[in-house]
């Protein structure tokens, strides 16, 4: 192996940890509740999110949304992220995909919600942002209701979401 392959892999790893990292920044500022001027920095100013909610176009709109979910009736929030696929499409660009677990305490009920992260990341001026973020939520539930004998019929897939 030569040189410039040794260097091109390690450039290709190295971009991958700072995703990873990235990410984890992610998930640790939306369980603030109460940075949601940091998370912002997190999306580029013409970012788009699909979510449960809607689809989200620009940095505005989806300022309001988090505003609007991390109202009072949230209580408690916190994301976990298993098997990421990190995927580099350019130098600078990389697309993301992995599960989540989310629990919060929301309207006065312990929740838990799990599904799919699908993220397109650019690098610029030093810093990974999201370009598009898409949080596919698959199923959710309180724990009082469990998941043992699956999902009820509302608490289906929400494709795209």
């Amino acid at each position: 192996m030569t040189q410039a392959e040794i260097e091109a892999r390690l450039a290709i790893l190295e971009a991958k940890e700072e995703v990873r990292d990235f990410i984890a920044l992610y998930c640790t500022t939306t369980d603030k509740m109460n940075a949601i001027d940091d998370l912002m920095q997190l999306f580029t100013d013409d970012a788009v999110m699909h979510n449960a909610a809607g689809t989200h176009s620009g940095r505005a709109a989806i300022h309001d949304y988090y505003l609007n979910f991390f109202t009072d009736k949230t209580k408690f929030s916190r994301h976990h992220v298993l098997n990421q696929v990190i995927t580099l499409l350019s130098p600078g660009v990389a697309r993301h995909e992995s599960y989540f677990i989310a629990m919060l305490g929301r309207d006065g009920e312990s929740k838990i919600a799990y599904g799919r992260y699908h993220d397109t990341v650019v690098k610029s001026e030093g810093r990974w942002r999201f370009k598009e973020k898409v949080n596919d939520v698959v199923a959710g539930t309180s724990l009082e209701a469990g998941w043992a004998e699956g999902f009820a019929a509302d608490q289906t897939r929400t494709v795209g979401a």
